[in-house]
């Protein structure tokens, strides 16, 4: 009875060795825990965090934690082409101005018929292609009008009615739709209220015979 007596004081003394030894480890433990359980958060609140660390006049590149804005990029306009003038656009050249004034002037000439030549009074404007051969001009004055008729004949090659458009074209003639006698060649030209009529009559193998009357004015 002594022994077993003995035996359960033996017994109970190493539970409570052990009792005691293993308490107060596992409060170590959970103290360690509570300061340092989360590895992350001590080692944040021992480094502490970059927000806090980095203050705005810092001059750390990288703790401002802000990157300046580029500066906006300025578009480069074109230089302007250079800006139409009086005369025209740029790179075209200027329509070459006709001859407006009158072809004829005060004091008109006098009534006149004359065979082989031109007659005196004869407008300039209205003068035949070379080589030609006149057999009747005349003029016909009026009250700031004057009337003009030619019959003649050139020597082949000449090309009337070419000669006659390129030459009153100079002086702002233009060329108008005309109708002629039996389909021959004919050129009708304009001016206002002048006007200019050439029909070739006949054309053979050596010359060419024309006829014109033009009515033109003093005043345009």
């Amino acid at each position: 009875m002594n022994l077993k007596r003995l035996a359960l004081l033996v017994l109970l003394g190493v539970l409570v060795g052990v009792t005691i030894f293993w308490v107060p480890g596992r409060f170590a433990d959970s103290s360690s825990g509570a300061d340092g359980g989360d590895p992350a958060g001590a080692s944040s609140s021992r480094s502490g965090s970059p927000g806090a660390d980095a203050s705005p006049g810092s001059g750390g590149g990288s703790g401002s934690g802000k990157k300046s804005d580029p500066e906006p990029a300025t578009e480069a306009l074109p230089e302007a082409a250079s800006t139409p003038t009086e005369s025209g656009l740029p790179g075209l050249t200027a329509k070459p101005r006709t001859k407006q004034a009158a072809l004829i002037s005060e004091p008109l000439p006098k009534q006149a018929v004359r065979k082989g030549a031109l007659v005196a009074g004869y407008p300039e404007a209205l003068e035949p292609p070379a080589r030609t051969s006149v057999d009747v001009s005349s003029v016909t004055p009026t009250k700031g009008v004057l009337q003009v008729a030619l019959t003649a004949s050139c020597r082949r090659p000449c090309d009337v009615l070419r000669h006659f458009r390129t030459q009153l074209a100079q002086h702002g003639f233009e060329e108008v739709t005309t109708t002629s006698v039996e389909n021959t060649p004919a050129l009708s030209l304009r001016r206002g209220e002048e006007t200019v009529s050439v029909t070739v009559t006949r054309t053979g193998r050596r010359s060419v015979d024309f006829s014109l009357y033009s009515v033109l004015r003093t005043k345009t």
